[in-house]
């Protein structure tokens, strides 16, 4: 699937305490970058916000504020939780790198996160587990919003009309390509290139003519071919052409 990210400024937050310091692999050259380096971990260091009630955050697409947040009891902590302790602490006990894992202090022991959705404040709060290391999007105050959905952009909306303007403009792009033309990078296939030829009807181009659907063999290409296959397989073939001359191969 793929992430959303929000199209508006937001910081990050976590159930944890903000750090007050970060660690540099090696001390800056120079006494005016070691300043700058001291201010870039400042707006670095504020960025984060420590979840809390009342603090905004991002749920499925929507503004939501925290309610609650809890520490889960040890005992409750659910099978796929211990599983990650007992991998992070196999892994310890391995390479004995850093402190050993505690779950009193380990940072991704789960978390108990209430919230309630701006829009409807009186709504049943959302329960919700997440490790403590999960990081949250921490709206501002004054935020913006969809006015015909109410979500927050790229609404749903938005994001199908860029899909669809993405897909018209390769529709248009491929419609444009002349026969003996690679499908993928819409350049010559000479005689001299190795090319897939699919035969049948063009799945691209129908309006050209059957065993006319061509690539290049070069890698550049290859991720075409592969998408092309996979539609051409669906039809029940199986048997596409290795080279754009073929048939002039078999009969020598």
């Amino acid at each position: 699937m793929t992430r959303w990210y929000v199209g508006q400024p937001t910081k990050r937050g976590g159930v944890h305490p903000p750090r007050t310091t970060l660690n540099w692999a090696g001390e800056a050259s120079s006494a005016m970058r070691r300043q700058q380096r001291r201010i870039d971990d400042k707006q670095i260091l504020a960025d984060y916000v420590q979840l809390k009630p009342g603090v905004l955050v991002v749920w499925e697409r929507a503004p939501h504020r925290v309610v609650s947040v809890d520490e889960r009891p040890d005992d409750l902590w659910g099978d796929n939780h211990e599983q990650r302790f007992a991998d992070d602490l196999a892994t310890w006990e391995r390479w004995k790198r850093g402190a050993k894992p505690e779950r009193a202090t380990w940072r991704e022991r789960p978390f108990a996160i209430q919230l309630v959705p701006v829009a409807d404040p009186k709504a049943d709060p959302i329960h919700l587990i997440a490790p403590g290391g999960h990081s949250w999007d921490v709206l501002p105050e004054h935020y913006s919003v969809c006015v015909a959905c109410g979500e927050l952009p790229p609404c749903r909306h938005q994001e199908a009309e860029r899909e669809a303007d993405r897909i018209a403009a390769r529709n248009e792009a491929l419609m444009d390509i002349p026969p003996g033309h690679c499908l993928g990078c819409g350049e010559y296939v000479t005689h001299r290139q190795d090319a897939h030829r699919f035969p049948g009807p063009n799945l691209w181009r129908p309006d050209l003519p059957e065993n006319s659907a061509v690539f290049h063999a070069r890698q550049e290409c290859a991720g075409e071919v592969d998408r092309y296959r996979r539609q051409w397989e669906a039809r029940g073939n199986n048997n596409p052409q290795p080279s754009l001359f073929a048939d002039e191969e078999t009969e020598r």
